[in-house]
């Protein structure tokens, strides 16, 4: 907390002295900020480079304890727009701080349109392991879900490069074929799995999941380390549906689910819902299904 106050005191110092206005970035470029990699895929997909993007959360942190840096803060400062993703717990935790940082700078809300799913309701069948609240914030890691982010950056990137218009149009029309595509393909691959249930560490594809009639079981309870006792629940409910894979986060450590895929034989899945190639993360996972299941 002390760590983020200085931050807070010393990015409004540095603008102060500097003389820079919020959201009138140096290069002149315009600045959008945003929490994750995966809208910095979305954004370039559209904008090009025509757009400066500030991505608050670097490869391997963790979206829930992550603070930005002095230089991060800075930008911040100095960008015409906040693209929050909706609903990770940095957000959360920061949208007030960030906006008192730059009060002028306007904020899009990138989940807006999307149907969210409550994290106690996050799977197709319920269990006592997911029973956590809130709503599940990965809703990015979805090919349905992306088109309603895509079309919320573009009626934005529209506003802010009236100049741009046609190629903004031209580029936008064809990442809704490339999400078209990859979603007809994720269907088409998966509709004929015979084992659609699947444990993972931490509930990260719970979209994914309802989008191809696949069933999540968590085996992390709200943000912490599984107990003895829902380890053997999660390892009694493995045997008993015969899962074989258990996905686990490559920001995560992965003893708990290796003491799980030594009891009921399964395999170890790594992924990366925070990479910032976002189009090859997703083909790796939907592979990853169907050879596994």
């Amino acid at each position: 907390m002390i760590r983020s106050a200085l931050y807070m005191l010393i990015a409004l110092t540095t603008i102060t002295t500097n003389s820079c206005h919020p959201g009138e970035a140096l290069n002149k470029k315009t600045i959008i900020s945003v929490s994750i990699l995966p809208q910095k895929y979305f954004i370039e997909k559209l904008a090009g480079d025509n757009v400066d993007i500030n991505v608050l959360i670097p490869p391997g942190a963790s979206p829930a304890t992550y603070e930005p840096t002095l230089t991060q803060l800075t930008k911040l400062v100095q960008s015409n727009v906040y693209m929050k993703i909706g609903y990770i717990g940095f957000e959360l935790s920061w949208m007030d701080r960030i906006l008192s940082v730059n009060p002028d700078m306007k904020i899009i809300d990138l989940s807006s349109g999307i149907e969210t799913i409550l994290q106690e309701s996050n799977t197709q069948e319920k269990h006592h392991g997911h029973a956590h609240g809130g709503v599940d914030p990965h809703i990015w890691m979805s090919a349905v879900n992306a088109k309603i982010i895509a079309e919320n950056i573009y009626q934005e990137l529209i506003l802010l490069l009236p100049h741009k218009k046609d190629f903004l149009k031209i580029r936008y029309m064809k990442l809704e074929e490339e999400l078209d595509s990859l979603h007809l393909l994720f269907s088409n691959g998966l509709k004929e799995l015979n084992q659609r249930s699947f444990l993972i560490y931490h509930p990260a594809l719970t979209y994914f999941a309802r989008d191809y009639g696949l069933y999540q079981y968590a085996l992390e309870i709200e943000g912490k380390t599984p107990s003895p006792a829902h380890l053997k629940k999660i390892i009694d409910l493995g045997r008993e549906k015969n899962i074989n894979s258990i996905f686990i986060q490559t920001q995560f450590d992965r003893r708990n689910a290796e003491i799980l895929a030594a009891e009921i034989n399964a395999e170890i899945i790594p992924f990366d819902p925070l990479d910032e190639e976002w189009d090859k993360q997703m083909l790796y996972i939907a592979k990853q299904f169907n050879r596994s299941l």
